[in-house]
């Protein structure tokens, strides 16, 4: 059959109305990296320094993350680089049963002996791409890095909520879990292509973040494990894609880049910066279903993207 690779995923989403199958779903649900220090290290740094080409500084700043995954790990890197507080949000409370402590000791350690960015060759598919891997010393103040350190490891002690430092909702269920106006930064890591509802996050960031405040998002358009093609998900039908769903929580909204950009820009953002990654054996128009197949130029390429926007005065 031309498309017998559909088969195994949309039974898989059907698997998800059995009852006992699905909470041991639920048991065992996982997003995977962020319980890595390394990949954790990697991708806040990038970011950093992505940031810092269009006038973000960290420190003092206060950072709100999108779904961080089975860790706040990232959030943790951005602590200890200089950010004064931080809060993660997400619908499934992965990082609840992390082991929140050694992975923050494993950073701070690489902080520390200020190690390099881990690149490429370790995390190939890990976005921002970065012309130097050379540890950003002079975009942070280390002066007191482990006074920093030491506070940070105490709050952990006590737990992920109702801190000054760190903060942790899950599930997340409403924009006003957030102060508006509270945050500098707003970022996420292949994150924004899982949202159900893109109008309301972009202008939930928003209200969130300060006047001259950031967000900074890595956006995987592609198929993940769905299709031996890269933009094979845009190939299922809407009734094919209701199977292949199920009962999850969440898996991928299949709206293409145009569409981020139409609700940043409704949301009252503006593109600090914008970079495009182009998919390769990917399905040809005519093999997608009828909703994908007019597609304009940027939006059928679009693999990966990274944006900065920004908040006006």
């Amino acid at each position: 059959m031309r498309e017998a690779w559909k088969w195994p995923n949309m039974l898989k989403g059907m698997l998800t109305y059995v009852p006992g199958l699905n909470g041991l779903r639920l048991r065992r649900a996982s997003t995977g990296g962020t319980d890595s220090a390394r990949y954790c290290y990697s991708v806040w740094l990038r970011h950093l320094v992505m940031l810092n080409t269009v006038g973000f500084e960290i420190n003092s700043a206060v950072v709100g993350e999108l779904g961080p995954g089975d860790s706040i790990g990232i959030g943790l890197a951005a602590l200890l680089s200089g950010a004064a507080a931080y809060v993660g949000l997400d619908i499934f409370p992965f990082s609840a049963e992390s082991d929140t402590l050694r992975v923050f000791d494993e950073l701070a350690d690489m902080y520390a002996r200020k190690e390099s960015i881990p690149d490429e060759r370790e995390f190939p598919g890990v976005r921002p791409k970065l012309k130097s891997y050379e540890f950003p010393n002079d975009l942070m103040d280390n002066s007191r890095i482990l006074e920093r350190t030491r506070k940070i490891r105490n709050e952990l002690e006590t737990g992920l909520v109702n801190n000054q430092i760190v903060n942790y909702h899950a599930p997340w269920t409403s924009p006003d879990d957030i102060t508006p106006a509270s945050l500098d930064l707003i970022f996420s890591q292949a994150v924004l292509e899982h949202v159900d509802d893109l109008e309301e996050t972009y202008r939930a960031m928003n209200s969130w973040l300060k006047p001259r405040g950031y967000a900074s998002h890595v956006i995987d358009f592609g198929a993940h494990h769905l299709s031996p093609f890269w933009n094979g998900h845009w190939a299922y039908s809407d009734i094919e894609w209701q199977l292949v769903r199920g009962r999850r929580e969440f898996l991928l909204n299949r709206e293409p880049l145009s569409t981020h950009l139409c609700c940043a820009k409704k949301a009252g953002f503006e593109v600090a910066r914008l970079t495009r990654e182009s998919g390769d054996q990917g399905l040809e128009p005519d093999a997608l279903s009828d909703r994908f197949r007019k597609f304009n130029a940027d939006d059928a390429q679009t693999r990966v993207v990274t944006m900065v926007l920004r908040k006006p005065d």
